[in-house]
């Protein structure tokens, strides 16, 4: 596994982290499941962007031509994992907490590979090799 992916997983956890806090607060408060969903992750996306362009991809593209593929992308995979929280846990009967963590991995795998090869670029291993060595 390469120092990008778990540079990823470990801003995608406290994403998570966050998403799930808020996406109980909401839920325990009354608030519909796929309203919470839609609140709940959006509270991870400004982290998610600030850290994976600065840290996870080191981007230094501007910020004009990242941002509105970042915000697609999210609204895609915001679309896709409340689509799959739907469909396990109304249709397919599947308690909250697990529907929510099943649609949450299956976002996340999305997000990496739009974020690695159209929202940030893809970066071959010389360039990745020569960071290193600055580092």
């Amino acid at each position: 596994m390469n120092g990008r992916l778990l540079k990823f997983g470990a801003v995608g956890l406290l994403n998570t982290g966050a998403d799930l806090l808020a996406f109980g607060a909401l839920t325990a408060a009354g608030c519909p499941v796929l309203a919470a969903q839609a609140l709940s992750y959006g509270c991870g996306m400004l982290n998610s962007y600030l850290l994976n362009r600065s840290w996870t991809f080191r981007s230094r593209a501007g910020r004009m031509q990242e941002l509105p593929r970042f915000a697609l992308l999210n609204l895609a995979v915001l679309a896709v994992v409340s689509w799959l929280l739907e469909l396990l846990h109304a249709q397919a009967g599947l308690p909250l907490l697990p529907s929510k963590l099943l649609a949450t991995g299956a976002g996340m795998l999305i997000n990496y590979a739009g974020s690695r090869y159209w929202v940030f670029g893809a970066r071959g291993p010389i360039t990745e090799a020569k960071e290193r060595d600055a580092s």
